[in-house]
């Protein structure tokens, strides 16, 4: 099956919000280089093509043993689809399934990305969406999403999480994909569809320049691998002598 598995890595040249973000290093190494890395530790996900718009990349590819699809620079702007230029691709590229995988999503791990796509497999999805699942009071345009206002007020932990879609891998069916395009005009949300969840670090998405600077936070961290003490008030300790339970 895995032979029939694509995987993209989208990397377009331009960027409004972080310049140039897929090249630039984050803790020493690339975005796009590091996606790589990631990805070539999986078990499953080695069908590698770094999807760009600019030949920069295609020399990357080559030095990284992966493959390269130039994109057509019309979709390739800030204003592009992404239904459009992933049915580009599929459609010059054959394969059975597509992955997505997302170098701005720096912190995934080879395991979740391989779990994800089983999960695809095991399940029969035709789409499926990472997201970071959201356990807390949600309001959209002034109305509660996952609880009622109409009561007491619950306590989080009993709430219907949200999720949230971060992207950090998409899978797809590329058959229903490109029905679901052609019949339509979109093929992101096609057929049936199911969420992987992210945890941890690997929900840390890079849009902003914000986001670039607590990456490199969590970079350094994560490379000390070391763990911080935890350390109380000392009006607590005569209790955590006795071992207290402090659950309710």
């Amino acid at each position: 099956m895995r032979k029939n598995l694509a995987v993209v890595l989208p990397a377009r040249i331009g960027s409004k919000r972080v310049r140039a973000k897929n090249l630039r290093k984050l803790n020493g190494k690339t975005l796009i280089v590091n996606m790589i890395e990631i990805l070539q530790k999986t078990q499953h996900l080695k069908n590698i093509y770094i999807n760009s718009d600019s030949e920069l990349f295609a020399g990357i590819a080559a030095r990284h043993g992966v493959k390269f699809y130039h994109r057509k620079a019309e979709l390739a702007t800030s204003a592009s689809l992404i239904d459009d230029y992933l049915y580009d691709f599929m459609a010059n590229v054959p394969a059975e399934f597509l992955a997505v995988v997302n170098p701005t999503s720096p912190f995934i791990t080879p395991e979740a990305l391989d779990e994800a796509w089983l999960s695809f497999q095991k399940n029969g999805f035709d789409t499926l969406l990472s997201c970071e699942k959201i356990q807390t009071h949600c309001f959209f345009q002034g109305n509660p999403v996952n609880f009622s206002i109409n009561g007491k007020h619950p306590r989080s932990q009993d709430l219907q999480p949200v999720r949230a879609l971060n992207f950090a891998i998409t899978i797809w069916n590329c058959r229903r994909y490109m029905e679901n395009y052609n019949k339509h005009g979109f093929g992101v949300y096609a057929g049936k569809i199911g969420f992987y969840d992210v945890e941890g670090f690997g929900c840390i998405d890079i849009d902003y320049e914000e986001d670039f600077q607590l990456a490199e936070f969590v970079a350094r961290f994560l490379n000390k691998r070391q763990n911080f003490p935890v350390v109380y008030d000392e009006v607590l300790q005569p209790l955590l002598a006795q071992e207290t339970d402090f659950s309710n």
